[in-house]
């Protein structure tokens, strides 16, 4: 595709021996205005004149969509339009909980060729296939074993030795009570996150602290994707899995740090031996010596001290709302992106009554708290500026069910059919103007997936393999613009209409 819309366009209209002079009646503008979009002067400000364009010259699916984004970058700007599309892919690529497979009886991993046997090093060198490692198996006596006698330093030349020497020293720290890995690389270890990916079903869960860097520069490279988007997209199943799991950050240039030339970068660490090793992940360093293991952690929490907590990871109810109030006290304007519409400021005492449990412990504690959230967050549906981005499956999943999933579902019971008639009756006097129904790609959003983002910070909100609703509040900058940017300047296209919007509440509400 060429450089700029205008390129393209003389491009097609040279290729297909166009004549200008009908194309513009065709079009309905005038023949000056079309040279200058020729000669790059102007451009049109509508797409229905693009969509006009493309089809008096017949042009092939992929030279219409061509043109369409040609135009686009045209109008956006280069920069705004990549960061934009990162995002949506993104979006639609976040994993959904439902292709997960369910809590399962505690499973181990096996035991690799012994890091401390001399003997061991042709296992260690022995090529075998480590891209996907599943959910391997532990000899019987695996749990009764003591840790390897490590050695106090042992190369590891090849990516083979490298992963057999991860696996081995993470299977002996699962056989902990309370066992810890400590991480300082990019999340670009692919062998490594399988693995870690399957403790979610083990027995032992061990303590993972992660630090990582964020690109500290903002590239404009046609075709360049987004490294922090696409190192919180490598993380979130880590979450999903239930791991015990803690991110920290800092800002440096990713590819000058984190490079051959930089050596053995990367660290790997358990309460017991370390690995560093190069940030391609094709050697490394193994260490056993108790001296420089703890040389190595004093080096990873001097290095904790001087990151960022990517992520606020709540769980109980109460310091959720506690969150969520005062996530909103903090902005008037914010936007949301989820596959049901928020009913929650639409929930009166009454049905607040009839939604919480009976049986509930402490339920005589909770309904007060709750019933004074939900008048707060009632005061902000008229007062603030905002807009909830939503999907007209996710709003019939919502009437068929009754369920609110932004609520802990060992909290409440299904909504009644009047009480859900009700909700969305209180809804409807807000479609189309601050509740947007999607269409389009986003309309397939999974089930799981719930953001919410202002100017001065945003959350993710999810449910975890083990049926856990988490939220993961985050203020780092680069991931809040990109969110912000994204919602704020929402493609007209993915929304439905007012009208429609409005037209759809009226069928629902009218179905017995």
């Amino acid at each position: 595709m060429n450089n700029t819309f205008s390129d393209l366009l003389s491009s097609f209209v040279h290729q297909k021996d166009i004549d200008v002079y009908p194309m513009t009646l065709y079009c309905g503008i005038d023949r000056s205005l079309m040279y200058k979009y020729l000669n790059g002067k102007d451009y049109p400000k509508d797409q229905s004149v693009i969509e006009r364009m493309a089809d008096f010259m017949r042009l092939s699916p992929p030279e219409h969509d061509d043109l369409i984004t040609a135009w686009q970058i045209q109008k956006t700007g280069w920069k705004e339009w990549n960061s934009r599309q990162n995002v949506e892919k993104f979006l639609l690529s976040f994993p959904d909980i439902s292709s997960l497979p369910q809590c399962s009886a505690a499973v181990s991993f096996p035991a690799q060729a012994s890091i401390g046997n001399p003997q061991s090093q042709n296992a260690l060198d022995t090529p075998q296939t480590h891209n996907n490692p599943g959910t391997p198996q532990p000899p019987d006596n695996a749990s009764d074993q003591p840790c390897s006698s490590y050695p106090a330093c042992r190369a590891l030349p090849t990516q083979t030795a490298l992963n057999n020497a991860v696996s081995q020293m993470i299977l002996e720290e699962t056989q902990k009570e309370n066992g810890c890995l400590y991480l300082i690389l990019q999340p670009d270890y692919s062998y490594l996150f399988h693995l870690l990916a399957g403790l979610g079903e083990y027995e032992h869960q061990i303590s993972i602290r992660h630090i990582l860097c964020l690109e500290n520069s903002s590239r404009t490279e046609r075709n360049l994707a987004d490294h922090n988007l696409l190192c919180l997209q490598k993380l979130l199943p880590l979450y999903l899995r239930a791991l015990d799991y803690n991110i920290y950050y800092y800002y440096d240039s990713v590819e000058s740090h984190f490079s051959n030339l930089n050596g053995l970068s990367c660290l790997i660490m358990t309460s017991s031996c370390a690995i560093t090793c190069t940030s391609d992940f094709q050697s490394g360093i193994f260490y056993g010596n108790p001296q420089i293991v703890q040389m190595l952690q004093n080096h990873f929490d001097s290095c904790q001290k001087k990151c960022s907590p990517l992520f606020t990871s709540i769980s109980a109810v109460t310091e959720i709302c506690k969150m969520i109030l005062k996530f909103f006290s903090e902005s008037k304007e914010y936007y949301s992106l989820q596959p049901e519409p928020c009913t929650i400021p639409f929930l009166s005492e009454d049905i607040l009554e009839r939604l919480l449990l009976p049986e509930l412990p402490n339920r005589e504690e909770l309904f007060p708290f709750l019933s004074d959230f939900l008048k707060q967050r009632q005061n902000t549906i008229f007062d603030e500026n905002y807009h909830i981005f939503h999907t007209l499956r996710g709003l019939g999943r919502f009437m068929e069910t009754g369920k609110i999933y932004e609520i802990p579902e060992d909290l409440y019971q299904p909504l009644s059919q009047e009480d859900r008639k009700l909700l969305l009756y209180r809804l409807g006097q807000f479609a189309g103007e601050r509740y947007h129904f999607l269409r389009g790609p986003l309309e397939n959003l999974p089930q799981n997936f719930h953001l919410w983002v202002s100017a001065a910070n945003g959350y993710l909100m999810f449910t975890n393999r083990k049926n856990e609703m988490t939220f993961l509040l985050f203020t780092e900058s680069s991931l809040l613009t990109a969110f912000w940017d994204y919602l704020q300047h929402m493609d007209e296209t993915y929304l439905c209409s007012t009208k429609e919007s409005q037209k759809y509440i009226e069928e629902l509400l009218e179905t017995e």
